[in-house]
């Protein structure tokens, strides 16, 4: 058998292993995903501080230019330093996920504004004049516009990090669909290959086995390429097959032995009478041999071969029938076979004063098998039906052309005694019989059943006790070839 180059436990290993690594490219695809919403989830809270603060400078710039007090000013400029010291503790971070220009913007208008405020505060510790007499509409008016510029740029920086956010978790929704969807295709792929890669050489196996049953013993194609845990197995497998194949042959060809013991009674009585008619013609001869002419003794002589032919003939026969040979399917007459197995059997049924009757015609269609071997599935029928009729009968053989010349069917009845309907269902199981102890083996009808699936036909039995026995062999009808 040619060595496998694979091992079921590598593939396994593989497809495991494949499984292995979807499931880590996934983890890693989820890892960064999840680390991305961290991040900008951190962001936001960034731009959301920034924007509180500056919330809370213009609080105090507006009291500032309302009640003119100058501590309103001073905790403007606290919390603008608390939004610059965030803008820098974060600016690196900012910088590299949020690729937005608005960035160095924001921190140049951040430093104007504190710029304007101190201006503001150092202009008004130099006045000489009460606070309330100071106009301050000019910087009122641009302080307001910085402010809402920084508020406007941070609160797009936060609306844009949130609706990110919001296509990130989108995005992780997704891929865990995706992925569902993929391991689930995955996990039924892995699971159906598994399944064919070990259940494909035991369904071999079992449809093997199952033509064994059939007859057929044809062994597992050793060409292809198996795994290197069923290799052994199916080479024990095919080592068993060929055994039983030559078991088969041996069993049937002691059946034939069995056959022959059977009816030797009948080839003796058959064999006796040209025997006899050469002792009788040859005593003739010599007695007479000086008185008689020559065209007499001629003719004596010319009975005498004739004679020593038949019993020739009956010995060919016999010994045809019970040579050993490798079954050879050809085209075969179902006529010839059927003819030639009741000669066989002819002194038998004389012996037991059973009357044949065959009716079957010579332009039946042939089949294709071995001609020995069809020979042994009748021989084995009328001996049984001969054996069943102890105090004679009949045998009648008939055949037709069924399934619009598909098949050829034979039937093979007789008077004897049928067969108990307990029984029927098991005639055809080996070493089943109803006969007597030492007067059967239960192997014939097992035999018969075994050669006729080896050529593709079947066998059915129909009987009633008391009421004699039929049996069906209905067999392919071999296809002209146009």
């Amino acid at each position: 058998m040619k060595k496998a180059s694979f091992k079921i436990r590598r593939k396994i290993i593989l497809a495991f292993l494949f499984c292995f690594l979807s499931v880590l490219l996934f983890a890693i695809f989820s890892f960064q995903s999840q680390t991305e919403i961290g991040r900008r989830l951190r962001l936001v809270e960034v731009a959301d501080d920034l924007v509180n603060n500056l919330l809370e400078v213009r609080r105090f710039e507006k009291n500032f230019f309302l009640y003119k007090h100058p501590a309103s000013l001073h905790e403007a400029l606290i919390h603008v330093d608390r939004v610059e010291a965030l803008y820098l503790k974060h600016e690196r971070a900012i910088l590299h996920l949020n690729k937005n220009k608005k960035e160095p913007v924001f921190y140049q208008t951040l430093l104007c504004y504190k710029e304007t405020l101190t201006e503001l505060q150092a202009a008004i510790s130099k006045e000489d004049r009460p606070i309330e007499q100071i106009d301050f509409s000019a910087l009122e008016e641009s302080l307001r516009i910085i402010a809402h510029t920084l508020l406007d740029i941070a609160g797009t920086w936060a609306k844009e990090e949130r609706d990110r956010i919001d296509h990130l978790f989108h995005r992780a929704l997704y891929l865990f669909i995706a992925a569902l969807v993929f391991f689930v295709i995955i996990g039924i792929g892995v699971a159906f290959y598994i399944s064919r890669l070990l259940t494909s050489p035991l369904v071999r196996m079992q449809q093997a086995m199952g033509k064994i049953a059939h007859g057929d013993f044809t062994p597992i194609p050793e060409d292809q390429n198996h795994a290197e845990e069923f290799a052994p197995l199916f080479k024990a497998f095919n080592r068993m097959i060929n055994e039983l194949e030559e078991r088969q042959e041996q069993l049937v060809q002691a059946r034939k032995i069995s056959a022959i013991g059977t009816f030797t009674s009948g080839i003796a009585h058959e064999l006796n009478n040209p025997v006899n008619n050469i002792v009788l013609t040859a005593e003739a001869l010599k007695e007479d041999f000086g008185t008689i002419d020559e065209q007499e003794a001629l003719g004596m002589i010319q009975d005498i071969i004739a004679q020593s032919e038949r019993a020739s003939e009956i010995i060919k026969n016999l010994l045809d029938f019970s040579r050993s040979e490798k079954p050879e399917m050809v085209s075969t007459s179902i006529y010839s076979v059927i003819y030639d197995t009741l000669k066989l059997v002819k002194n038998q049924l004389l012996l037991s004063g059973v009357e044949e009757t065959m009716e079957v015609p010579t332009d039946l269609p042939n089949v294709r098998g071995d001609y020995k071997t069809l020979q042994q599935v009748f021989l084995n029928l009328f001996i049984n039906a001969i054996q069943a009729m102890r105090n004679g009968g009949k045998l009648i053989v008939k055949s037709d052309v069924v399934e619009d010349g598909a098949s050829v069917r034979i039937s093979v009845s007789d008077t004897g005694e049928g067969i108990d309907p307990k029984d029927i269902h098991h005639i055809f199981d080996p070493f089943f019989t109803t006969k007597e102890v030492g007067k059967g083996t239960g192997l014939g009808l097992s035999v018969t059943y075994g050669i006729l699936q080896k050529h593709g036909g079947t066998i059915e039995a129909h009987s009633q006790k008391g009421h004699g026995a039929t049996f069906i062999v209905t067999l392919p009808a071999e296809r002209e070839k146009n």
